[in-house]
């Protein structure tokens, strides 16, 4: 860690109370006056920092700039998590997948401001312009089959969901299998990429990308009637803690399936008509219940009950 991230992660652990320069330069082992020249330096860079004889420095609790200390200081300062911060890249997911072909064997977190090639389900790109959402991947070690790994994508939308409403006054749901909405608007989607080995049937890694519209005003034809925007919240680098933390611990107890009660409360499906295609043929449907495993049941207009398990759903909304 570098002196700035080292001061910076100080201020960021203390943010709303001021720190003497003193303690900072015994902590990061070097002089006052390095301390100083670091503070105004994140001055500089747009840091809200007051400074004070006789009392020190102060990060205003309001400060929300998303930075890899501001994350690690709302985890806790664990040291067993990376995490990486991008101005700009292609996609977090992609990231991710080459560093852990690099070797990679921890947990993780890769945030951009802006993804120039942010990737949906099925190969659809996902927009992510600068500094009006969250872009970001986890990168988890869970110990599950490839058979549990199916949930991940579930808890996922769990997880964000429950931070979003520990961060805001709004109702998000989940439209099955992994998109968060808003009203009747979606405000975040979910990627899930598992690297898995075959011949013992487990996961090593789970790679889980999650995009949340915050600010985002305007979007592409093709998005402006069914995407919307979160609205501001206040302080980012907390909520993508949030999120991980829960996601964490949920993968820990993944085969409990417990989680599911929140998933299933959170459902913006349950008892409405829907469409679905299967097997080249198209049906209209009533979802009826989601199972713990996932699956949503369905009852059809012909009367048939048919679980799902994979694909797409539609959904009238008004």
């Amino acid at each position: 860690m570098t002196l700035r991230d080292k001061i910076l992660y100080m201020l960021e652990l203390k943010r709303g109370e001021y720190i003497s320069g003193q303690s900072i330069a015994q902590s990061a082992g070097v002089s006052r006056n390095a301390v100083s020249k670091c503070i105004s330096s994140l001055k500089d860079e747009g840091y809200p920092i007051d400074s004070v004889n006789n009392l020190g420095h102060r990060l205003d609790a309001d400060c929300d700039i998303l930075s890899e200390s501001g994350i690690l200081a709302r985890l806790g300062g664990r040291s067993d998590c990376h995490i990486k911060l991008f101005q700009t890249i292609d996609s977090t997911n992609s990231e991710a997948k080459r560093e852990i072909s690099n070797g990679l064997d921890g947990c993780a977190i890769f945030v951009a401001k802006e993804q120039t090639a942010g990737r949906g389900r099925h190969g659809r790109s996902f927009y992510s312009p600068n500094e009006s959402g969250l872009y970001f991947s986890c990168v988890l070690h869970p110990n599950v089959s490839l058979s549990d790994s199916a949930l991940l994508t579930s808890a996922a939308a769990v997880a964000v969901c429950e931070a979003i409403e520990g961060a805001t006054k709004k109702d998000p749901m989940i439209k099955w299998v992994n998109d968060i909405f808003i009203g009747n608007k979606k405000v975040c989607g979910i990627l899930t990429e598992a690297v898995s080995d075959f011949e013992s049937g487990k996961v090593e890694a789970v790679i889980i990308g999650i995009g949340i519209n915050l600010t985002t005003e305007y979007f592409p034809e093709e998005l402006s009637g069914i995407a919307a925007s979160v609205g501001k919240v206040y302080d980012r680098c907390k909520l993508i803690a949030d999120i991980f933390t829960r996601l964490e611990s949920i993968c820990a107890n993944l085969p409990d399936n417990s989680f599911m009660d929140s998933y299933r409360s959170h459902s913006l499906v349950l008892g409405k008509e829907i469409s679905f295609t299967r097997n080249a043929n198209s049906y209209m449907a009533k979802a009826l219940a989601i199972r713990d495993t996932g699956e949503l049941e369905v009852e059809t207009s012909e009367g048939e009950r048919i679980s799902l398990n994979s694909g797409e759903i539609s959904i009238k909304l008004n």
